[in-house]
């Protein structure tokens, strides 16, 4: 007999089908289990047109191109606001076309694109100061149109969802540090690499032997990380009932990071030569526990 709780299989799709969205076993997809079907599709869109934007830089080799390709968006957004959108992604939004509040704000959907420009445009950041504001404008405002799709639109939920995607960030690009490097971007700002005495070469081009700082420099953005999620993750705590019950998506994707970061610490000689990732039943088990109130 099947455990009443045990995770729902991950079954490939059929020949010529899309890939699903999000991946099975993916943190989205655990954290998208736990919200209510009803709200389920406009929140999967969003999230489709998060990650398709934020995936230009990564996956478009030609930077021209993909500026391009990201200018259209803006034009796109711009097409949409009078009701005349092309792409199904924003043509084809659940629920009621004519509510203002069924989809995000403007600011956030153009701050997105923004911070993929960006990727274009830089591959290195001077301070910590900037590191951040790019993070905010990326999955910061992709976490904080979640929360308001999701019914939690306070200023605090608000300002607290966005903190959830800076400490996102910060943990998703600790975890693709040496995978980031080899494509030519080194995220880590170049005041932190000095600090601890690693040369952007060493993450880009790295030997089989990390590094003297490279332990120290891990430890450091894996500090930075875990102290924005609990922090935020805190803020939600604060937040009222419906609120808090509406961000629970994104506090499972937090905790999903935070136990990924002890993994990675645990095996930070490796980082740059491999990706380390929780498996899918981990993300589902954490996923559980922040459901039944275990994880806060």
């Amino acid at each position: 007999m099947n455990s009443p709780i045990a995770p729902p299989p991950a079954s490939a799709p059929p020949a010529g089908s899309p890939a699903p969205f999000p991946r099975p076993g993916s943190s989205l997809y655990h954290a998208l289990a736990t919200v209510p079907a009803a709200q389920r599709p406009a929140l999967r869109q969003w999230l489709r047109w998060w990650h398709d934007v934020a995936s230009i830089p990564f996956g478009v080799s030609d930077p021209g191109v993909a500026e391009t390709k990201l200018r259209w968006w803006q034009q796109e957004l711009a097409d949409a606001a009078r009701g005349q959108a092309h792409h199904p992604l924003l043509r084809d939004w659940p629920g009621d076309a004519q509510d203002p509040s069924a989809r995000p704000d403007a600011p956030l959907w153009h701050a997105q694109i923004e911070a993929a420009l960006q990727l274009v445009q830089q591959t290195r950041w001077m301070d910590e100061a900037s590191v951040q504001r790019h993070a905010r404008q990326g999955t910061g405002a992709a976490c904080e149109g979640a929360a308001w799709l999701l019914g939690a639109r306070s200023e605090a939920a608000r300002h607290a969802a966005r903190e959830l995607g800076l400490g996102l960030h910060q943990a998703h690009q600790l975890a693709r540090l040496g995978q980031d490097a080899r494509l030519g971007w080194v995220h880590p700002a170049i005041s932190v690499l000095q600090t601890h005495g690693v040369r952007a070469h060493e993450l880009s081009k790295p030997a089989e032997t990390p590094p003297a700082g490279l332990a120290s420099l891990v430890q450091h953005l894996h500090h930075q990380a875990r102290d924005t999620l609990r922090g935020a993750l805190h803020a939600v705590e604060a937040l009222p009932s419906p609120e808090r019950r509406a961000c629970q998506p994104l506090c499972v994707l937090a905790h999903i990071q935070l136990a990924q970061m002890v993994a990675i610490e645990a095996r930070s000689d490796r980082l740059l030569h491999e990706r380390i990732v929780l498996t899918p039943l981990r993300k589902w088990w954490i996923a559980q526990q922040v459901r039944w109130g275990l994880l806060r």
